[in-house]
């Protein structure tokens, strides 16, 4: 999966729209992981924007790099929906590969 665009941190990203900064966000853990990696990551979706991100979390002081959008989604249920099952998918050593796959299901529809 392709990000459809990226940033090199939290702040390049809220800054480019000020939008996200102000958004509520639906948090979907900062667990997922890379079975290639032990980075930890966080994946979010801004209410406002519809942007469905994820980042690189740092375990110290909560801050992101690496921030890439990977779809818009125009409502929670869209995100709801392509997103089903995601609780323990964010736990599981290969997580961001299932996500992938969920978001494979985009470009096939």
């Amino acid at each position: 999966m392709r990000a459809l665009q990226t940033w090199p941190d939290e702040q390049a990203f809220h800054a480019d729209d000020h939008q996200r900064r102000l958004s509520a966000e639906v948090d979907f853990g900062a667990t997922w992981r890379d079975a290639t990696s032990n980075d930890a990551f966080r994946l979010a979706w801004i209410r406002d924007t519809g942007e469905l991100y994820l980042c690189r979390a740092d375990g110290y002081d909560g801050s992101c790099t690496d921030v890439s959008v990977l779809a818009v989604l125009r409502d929670e249920q869209a995100v709801d929906a392509l997103l089903e099952g995601w609780r323990v998918a964010r736990t599981d050593p290969d997580g961001l590969s299932w996500l992938f796959g969920r978001l494979e299901l985009l470009t096939a529809a």
